[in-house]
């Protein structure tokens, strides 16, 4: 059985985290309005937020997001605050197909919810819910060396960094990544 098979939705203090769902679009597409600049800065990480959007483009992404979940393809969820029930920003992993046990985090938080510790509150309960599910699964998280928030992120939950890798893109400009995983000693309670 997959790791997505296991949980739509996850509770966290503030926020559910949850499956996206049809009819969703429209409070996906005003959040990525909100922050594109921000998301934009990093074409690497986030090919989609290069391309034009539109509300139509946000529900389709709802919508496939959806169907990979169900299909077990990748665990997306939305961030969604409790009090208000607004968008906050995405969190997920897809499915190496490299690996059948590992799996990449990847996520993104709006403008108006950054700050505020959401998005640690969130990285940490997906990765805790992931263990639950498979624990032998191997999590991993690939981050821009320039982006420092997200990098705060990942390290106040406890990924640790494995290394890092020069890569270049098309334009010829050279950049950095950062190769994290969840380390396994705190995944299984053992060291070594």
């Amino acid at each position: 059985m997959s790791l997505v098979q296991h949980l739509e939705y996850i509770e966290t203090p503030r926020m559910w985290l949850r499956c996206p769902y049809p009819g969703d679009g429209e409070a996906v597409y005003q959040g990525v309005q909100e922050t594109l600049p921000q998301l934009r800065a990093w074409p690497d990480s986030l090919p989609w937020a290069q391309q034009q959007q539109s509300i139509q483009g946000s529900e389709d992404y709802c919508q496939t997001s959806y169907a990979a979940y169900v299909m077990g393809i990748s665990w997306p969820l939305l961030m969604i605050d409790k009090a208000s029930q607004g968008f906050v920003g995405s969190i997920g992993f897809r499915h190496d197909v490299t690996s059948s046990r590992q799996w990449e985090l990847g996520y993104w938080c709006r403008l108006s919810c950054q700050g505020q510790g959401r998005m640690t509150e969130a990285v940490s309960a997906l990765t805790q819910a992931a263990i639950w599910a498979d624990p032998l699964v191997q999590l991993v998280c690939r981050i821009d060396s320039r982006n420092l928030a997200s990098i705060k992120v990942i390290e106040r939950v406890g990924y640790r960094c494995e290394g890092e890798e020069a890569l270049s893109r098309e334009s010829g400009h050279g950049y950095k990544v950062r190769h994290y995983a969840w380390p396994r000693d705190l995944q299984t309670g053992q060291s070594g």
